[in-house]
């Protein structure tokens, strides 16, 4: 790529409502492209908190826009390249690429099947790369366009900074448990959360030393806090924005989740050397080998969960042990690596 051609920014596109994984992930690659030395572009829905997170990221400008993708497409003018990071921002992309020629990626993180529309295969078909960050999101993408190639970029792990007194803290509080913790959006039909709440049930009489932790916000709080009802072995903690000193007082993670395209916490809770029990869906089964670096279970299926915590918690070496692979596991999805892989791509373009 051209020294002139790099001087222009690098969008990209994100109207996400809120701050989530597909949100980090774009910070992720932000930051690690602002590493670099890279001028950039961040186009976002006006409100979003992803504002306020890059705010300190150098030679970035961020321009906040309503949830129109036509009109986040040309806030791109100017930009060298422009990557779409949310299912909304295809259409940024295709409408900068046709208003102003500017090439485009495309990054697929779901696996929800979506409509054909003629509108979406064309802005597919001229995108320069579509990226999907799991096989499973290729595998779901053929069903629908089955001649159109896909590249694989994995997400990244977060690489949380943690502090050590406020992870023993955290634990002081619970003094004498073992904690089994989760983080994500609070809502059962993606994270499948109400799974946790009915292991946490049974374990109750069997297994008094289990206290499991659930880290995050979302539109069924009420809902699990009914369920929860007056167990004593569950907590909802809320939005956190220490997630490392969290992850670093945990002694399990379970991610019981109904739908995941990959699972990138799974990647944070590898970081911290976790053993994990995760939902056999999706593209959680390319970062979890069941018997090896944790265990698979069916979605909603409380009994397997509690079943495949106790084994684990039941032999104190193997557990070290798998700690240990998740820990190197996590080195191979770094947010430098992502970002070298997608730097590769915008410079074919």
């Amino acid at each position: 790529m051209p020294r002139s051609a790099i001087e222009k920014p690098i969008c990209h596109f994100n109207l996400a409502p809120h701050y989530r994984g597909g949100e980090r992930q774009t910070e992720l690659l932000v930051r690690a492209l602002a590493k670099r030395g890279l001028a950039q572009r961040l186009v976002i829905k006006r409100g979003n908190s992803l504002a306020d997170r890059c705010s300190d990221i150098v030679r970035l400008e961020i321009r906040e826009v309503a949830s129109n993708p036509v009109a986040a497409g040309i806030a791109a003018r100017g930009s060298r390249v422009t990557h779409a990071h949310d299912g909304r921002t295809v259409y940024s992309g295709l409408t900068a690429n046709l208003f102003f020629g500017i090439p485009y990626i495309i990054t697929r993180r779901v696996v929800a099947p979506q409509s054909k529309k003629a509108v979406r295969v064309w802005a597919y078909r001229r995108a320069g790369h579509l990226v999907a960050i799991s096989n499973a999101v290729v595998d779901a993408m053929r069903i629908r366009h089955p001649d159109i190639t896909t590249d694989i970029v994995p997400d990244a792990s977060a690489g949380f900074d943690f502090n050590e007194d406020a992870a023993q803290k955290i634990r002081a509080i619970r003094a004498g448990k073992i904690l089994i913790g989760h983080i994500g959006a609070l809502d059962h039909s993606h994270k499948g959360q109400s799974t946790i709440v009915e292991a946490a049930r049974m374990a109750t009489d069997e297994h008094p030393d289990w206290h499991f932790l659930l880290c995050g916000d979302g539109k069924h709080e009420q809902r699990f806090r009914e369920e929860i009802g007056d167990l004593a072995n569950i907590e909802l903690v809320g939005w956190v924005d220490n997630v490392g000193d969290y992850l670093a007082s945990f002694d399990l993670f379970v991610y019981p989740s109904l739908h995941e395209a990959l699972g990138s916490t799974l990647l944070d809770a590898f970081e911290f050397g976790l053993p994990v029990v995760a939902s056999n869906v999706g593209g959680i089964p390319e970062l979890v080998e069941d018997g090896v670096n944790g265990h698979l279970i069916e979605p909603e299926n409380p009994e397997q969960m509690v079943a495949a915590i106790a084994s684990i918690l039941a032999d104190k070496i193997e557990m070290r042990e798998i700690g240990s692979r998740n820990e190197l596991k996590a080195q191979s999805f770094s947010a430098d690596r992502m970002a070298a892989t997608y730097l590769a791509m915008y410079e074919t373009l």
